[in-house]
């Protein structure tokens, strides 16, 4: 999968008794990234945080998210415009982890309230290439693993790592999340390449224990099945202003007001099944993720936001991947959508500035 995003800002829409709301300014950026995969598994580990089984009752145990086979596409298709360090669109994954360790187990240390969850490469042949951002032993792919704030997680290769995502809580319990990504890393994407040994092992620092009993297996997450790479060069295109009509408050009593038709254009040197997510851009808000709606500045109208629908006027949900179909090589394609203002309050005049960002991710 991969992604090119389209910025879109909407700016000086003025709302008053006979005030205008000016058209949203569509800002086209790309980018790109691509993200670390999980690496191979090489013998039993035994982490610094110590992962071997013993005959004693297990350091911990999992009641949710491990182990974690991981879904992706059969085909991921890497853009050609990334660069080292860039997430590879679509491969974001989410996961989540519940369960209890035994309070006092373990050696040298032992498991404490406050003991540092790590997370570590399987493969102890991965290499951190840059902070957080490990080799899978595919060319120009390497993996991200985040905890649940965004951060990546920092020297976490092989047996060795001392890595920290999470902490041990009251109990010995732990309950902690993170997403997993795919990473463009230097080197040639070799068409038809396979990634399928790939993992994460979770365990407590230097403890010898292992999240799920004992057991490095049991321990992990990973990718489910085999994924294949594919190069791909795909140029998006947007209208640099999007504008909308002059309405005043009256228009907004009915909710909405204002729709007005733009497109998001899309050519790509492959044929590929394209996505589109959407999002608010950096130092806004979605105001409702389901109904599309983006909240606004400061300083300007108060009680409206703007919502993007679809050409049936349909809302389009934020934050997460609308499938787009399927897209043939070299030819020019058109995604419609539309952007309104609605009404999320007391209606006040003024000037009114939005913006949000478009992701194409190609599989």
């Amino acid at each position: 999968m991969s992604t090119e995003i389209v910025k879109s800002v909407f700016r000086n829409l003025p709302i008053g008794r006979s005030s205008s709301l000016r058209a949203p300014t569509y800002r086209h950026n790309r980018t790109g990234t691509i993200y670390g995969l999980f690496v191979r598994i090489l013998a039993v580990l035994a982490f610094a945080m110590g992962m071997q089984s013993t005959a004693h009752a297990y350091a911990c145990t999992n009641t949710s998210g491990l182990p974690n086979a991981i879904s992706y596409p059969g085909t991921v298709a890497v853009p050609s415009s990334l660069l080292p360090g860039d997430t590879i669109p679509g491969t974001v994954r989410a996961f989540s982890m519940s369960g209890t360790c035994t309070i006092g187990w373990g050696g040298p240390l032992t498991i404490q309230v406050g003991s540092s969850i790590v997370a570590c490469t399987r493969d102890g042949g991965s290499t951190e290439v840059m902070p957080g951002v490990y080799t899978t032993g595919i060319s120009g792919v390497g993996m991200r693993l985040r905890n649940s704030s965004g951060t990546p997680i920092v020297n976490g290769s092989g047996q060795a790592c001392f890595s920290s995502i999470a902490q041990i809580g009251a109990g010995g319990s732990y309950n902690f999340s993170g997403t997993l990504e795919l990473v463009r890393i230097a080197g040639p994407i070799v068409d038809g390449s396979v990634m399928n040994n790939a993992a994460w092992v979770f365990g407590v620092y230097n403890t010898n224990g292992l999240l799920n009993i004992d057991s490095v297996t049991a321990s992990q997450i990973y990718p489910a099945g085999a994924i294949t790479l594919k190069s791909i060069a795909c140029t998006p295109t947007a209208p640099a202003v999007v504008r909308l009509p002059t309405i005043n408050q009256g228009a907004l009593s009915a909710g909405t007001a204002g729709a007005t038709a733009f497109a998001i254009g899309l050519r790509c040197d492959a044929s590929a099944r394209v996505g589109i997510s959407l999002d608010a851009a950096a130092g806004l808000s979605v105001i409702d993720a389901n109904n599309g709606i983006l909240s606004v500045q400061t300083g300007g109208a108060g009680g409206v936001g703007v919502q993007i629908v679809d050409q049936y006027q349909a809302p389009v949900r934020l934050q997460s991947r609308v499938d787009m179909g399927t897209i043939s090589a070299n030819v020019q394609n058109s995604f419609p959508f539309m952007a309104r203002y609605i009404r999320v309050g007391t209606v006040a005049a003024g000037a009114v500035t939005s913006a949000m960002t478009f992701t194409f991710d190609y599989q």
